[in-house]
């Protein structure tokens, strides 16, 4: 074989920095605060500049036995009182720590408490909520019947009347200690599910569906404060300077209480391990679910009126609010049970994770600060010293297929007395299971400590801080973790070749190189080959190569194919061919770096041949475990001899003409054959057996009416690979 073209350029593999590479050691690093939060906290905190630090200590209260705790309040005594669900239980703990069952309610769920200056506690209950007055002993008197379905909201004023908010007519009742009511606001919205006063004794009450918060003056007058993009103003609450803080949702079906959905008449109630779903006219109500979308947004209003958002999580939903002592806001958050601290530069933490799904509630008396949880209903006080020992698990990493790890690292801020220790794990299930290796011996080794997990596809790290006796204030550094990282080499797999295909005959490839950011051509591109195996961040690869131009070349047959590799690993082809009825492969090039070939088919028989391509990712892998894969084409021809067409003597009749003729070919069937009368337009004709599909082919041609003179009468066959000869013979008509 001789004069065999290629008409190629060089397509760049390009690959964004963080795409998996077999040969080239990558690393997992996990430094920032949103890359800790995707593990879980056990007495851990994450600060806002990305640090594991030990957590303030959740100190255990107490265990109500229950599953929900939904509202929380403190009396003058320091008495807390816990309002459960589902079975309408009220407890009452004392500073002590020792818990009574204070009362049970008829209805399931206690939504709503208050206490007033005079230490007497208010409960409201539902669906078909009633609010009741419980004495010293506990005892429940029915003290106002809203008739609404649900009360959301309780509140005191300073002259310990009770503000009531309701759903789902969104009402907002005023009850006299002696238990007169009136209507104080009749709201457009359809539940009241905040309540809460401002420094200048004005009601704020967040809203639903509409997500507003509202001031409510005195003699009942509204003013929207703020018009909130969600659903629902949960939370509300204000500091000693009058600015308000509110969290505001977009959570239907997964909080609960106050989040809402699509009106239902009927009332169903079930309880289930998956959470307890309550449908109550429009309410619906659940708690151990997670609502497949979450939206959290927590704000901060000036006392000039100016909106300034403080927080926002897809992922979260808000319960509660409280400013603290020292100016920090808490946001109690599910569904992983976490308190957020905000502090005054709006530096955010994640102060502390409940082994509950849920902090639903957050008190504070003389610097003591209580959580309340559901899933389970637990109660705890959170400690202003660190937890003695906590522990983090971080994510599962998926490597994408079977994995050789190489050294762990971490970075510590300071080092404590007793350092902390990093364990790993491994295994082939996207959630850690007993199929899973056990938890290595720990690391001790900050820097390169090679890794003792075997081979897998998933990867999990741990860190256990210990009970270092040099703990001291809660926002101390000591054994800070800043950074740990883990490298990993992915077993080698096999190239992939999914498509070949064969261009028409004349279209060939011209090149179009890609530049990178700083205008040039990328590294690894012409006389910059030894750059290819370096990392593609070192590379500087910037613009992804433009697809080639087509041209038309008289003779050129192209070949291009797909292909990709599991690993990301560069590849390289090489490209063989054969005629039909042949065995061997012939090469045509080795050491391709773009998808595609162009062959000089005029150098080649008439014929029908299969290409064959070959992907190896050779450039990426040393030579003993590189691999390959193959694919072959479909049989395509080609045919460089054009047709013969030849013309037997006409039979002429008057002014009709017959003309018979004939069409061969050698590499490939007659396509088609037309004539044309002096010069004018062209016209098929079919051959005589009715198809053209042969290599030779019978045509008659019939014209009419043809005026007396002479006429120039062009034939002209076509074959299937486009080659063309056209004739013509002359008729002469009397």
């Amino acid at each position: 074989m001789k004069n065999i073209c290629f008409l190629g350029l060089v397509a760049f593999l390009l690959f964004s920095e963080g795409l998996l590479q077999a040969t080239r050691p990558a690393r997992w690093t996990t430094s920032t605060q949103a890359q800790f939060l995707e593990g879980e906290l056990q007495g851990v905190s994450v600060t806002s500049d990305g640090r594991l630090i030990l957590a303030p200590a959740l100190q255990p209260v107490t265990d109500t036995g229950e599953a929900y705790i939904y509202a929380a309040v403190m009396d003058g005594g320091g008495n807390l009182y816990l309002g459960s669900g589902n079975n309408g239980k009220i407890f009452r703990v004392t500073p002590a720590g020792e818990q009574t069952l204070w009362t049970t309610l008829e209805q399931p769920g206690v939504y709503a408490l208050a206490v007033d200056s005079q230490n007497r506690v208010y409960a409201a209950n539902g669906p078909d909520a009633k609010v009741y007055r419980l004495d010293s002993q506990g005892q429940p008197e029915l003290f106002f019947d809203p008739h609404q379905k649900y009360v959301w909201s309780l509140s005191v004023d300073t002259a310990n009347n009770l503000l009531v908010g309701t759903g789902p007519e969104g009402v907002i009742y005023k009850v006299t200690p002696e238990g007169q009511s009136q209507v104080f606001y009749d709201s457009k919205e359809s539940h009241i599910v905040a309540l809460e006063w401002d420094l200048d004794g004005n009601l704020l009450a967040g809203t639903e569906p509409g997500g507003l918060l509202l001031r409510i003056a005195g003699d009942g007058s509204p003013f929207v404060l703020y018009d909130s993009p969600l659903r629902e103003v949960k939370a509300i609450t204000v500091d000693r300077y009058g600015n308000i803080y509110f969290a505001a949702l977009d959570t239907p079906g997964s909080l609960p209480q106050g989040s809402l959905s699509a009106d239902t008449p009927e009332m169903s109630l079930t309880d289930s391990t998956e959470g307890t779903n309550i449908n109550a006219g429009t309410v619906t109500v659940t708690i151990g679910g997670v609502s497949s979308a979450k939206t959290l947004e927590v704000y901060k209003l000036d006392r000039e009126n100016l909106v300034e958002k403080l927080y926002s999580s897809k992922d979260q939903v808000g319960f509660d609010l409280l400013v603290r002592s020292n100016g920090d806001l808490l946001v109690a958050t599910g569904n992983r049970g976490r308190i957020i601290s905000i502090d005054p530069r709006k530096l955010l933490t994640h102060l502390a994770q409940a082994s509950q799904e849920q902090v639903t509630q957050l008190l504070e008396r003389n610097g003591e600060i209580y959580v309340a949880t559901s899933n389970l209903g637990h109660l705890f006080q959170l400690k202003s010293q660190p937890s003695e020992t906590g522990s983090y698990e971080s994510k599962v990493f998926d490597a994408g297929m079977l994995t050789r790890w190489g050294m762990i690292e971490w970075q510590i801020r300071e080092s404590g007395t007793s350092p902390v220790k990093v364990f790993t794990r491994s295994g082939n299930t996207e959630v850690p299971d007993e199929t899973w290796n056990d938890w290595s011996d720990p690391y001790t080794e900050a820097k390169e400590s090679h890794v003792t997990s075997p081979p897998a596809r998933f990867l999990q790290w741990r860190i256990d801080f210990p009970d270092d006796q040099g703990r001291g204030a809660l926002s101390t550094l000591r054994n800070a973790v800043e950074l740990v990282t883990v490298s990993y080499i992915q077993h080698n797999m096999a190239p992939q070749l999914t498509s070949i295909m064969v261009l028409p005959p004349g279209v060939a490839f011209a090149p179009s190189l890609a530049v990178n950011q700083s205008g040039g051509v990328p590294p690894g591109g012409p006389n910059q080959a030894h750059l290819r195996s370096l990392p593609p961040s070192v590379r500087g690869l910037g613009t992804p190569a433009l697809p080639p131009r087509k041209l038309y070349i008289p003779g050129a047959r192209t070949i291009s194919w797909s292909a990709s590799d599991p690993n990301g690993d560069d590849l390289s082809y090489s490209t063989y061919y054969r005629g039909q009825k042949e065995t061997t492969w012939k090469p045509l090039k080795k050491g391709l770096s773009e998808a595609y070939y162009t062959v000089d088919g005029v150098s080649l028989p008439d014929g029908t041949y299969q290409v064959k391509v070959v992907a190896t990712d050779a450039p990426s892998n040393p030579t003993n475990q590189a691999r390959e894969n193959e694919l072959i084409s479909k049989p395509f021809v080609i045919a460089n001899s054009t047709p013969a067409v030849t013309l037997k003597p006409p039979d002429i009749e008057g002014d009709r003409v017959s003309l018979p003729f004939t069409g061969q070919t050698k590499g490939s069937p007659v396509h088609q054959a037309e004539y044309s009368v002096n010069a004018g337009d062209w016209h098929l004709v079919f051959p005589e057996d009715g198809i053209a599909d042969g290599t030779s082919e019978s045509f008659t041609l019939s014209l009419d009416e043809l005026q007396p003179g002479e006429h120039d009468v062009a034939v002209r066959v076509v074959d299937s690979i486009g080659n063309i000869t056209t004739t013509k013979t002359r008729v002469l008509i009397r």
